[in-house]
């Protein structure tokens, strides 16, 4: 464990990583990257070189990007998943008018 486990990127990082509502998920991921970001700048301020921070906050960047690959992954098949009903919806709302027509 590094000394800088305690620094709120990592907090914001493992949030976004064991998210499970895909509502939540960009919203965790841009807060996440948002720290980070701000993290790099401080760490260019600061003396030394920090190469065990600037590593984890590379491989942070990446679970992001890879955090990010899936959820475009999700929403694909999301949006495949309500076109399919909307179609079938269309196809049976005609017999559905009609059966209500001839009900009243």
């Amino acid at each position: 464990m590094g000394d800088y486990e305690k620094e709120r990127w990592v907090e914001l990082y493992r949030s976004a990583l064991v998210e499970l509502e895909h509502a939540k998920m960009a919203g965790r991921i841009g807060d996440a990257r948002l720290e980070i970001a701000a993290r790099i700048e401080k760490l260019c301020e600061l003396p030394g070189l920090h190469t065990t921070e600037r590593q984890a906050l590379s491989d942070a960047l990446t679970g992001l990007r890879a955090l990010e690959r899936h959820e475009a992954r999700h929403e694909e098949y999301e949006r495949r998943i309500a076109e399919t009903a909307l179609e079938k919806i269309r196809m049976i709302a005609p017999k559905i008018q009609r059966m209500e027509q001839e009900g009243t």
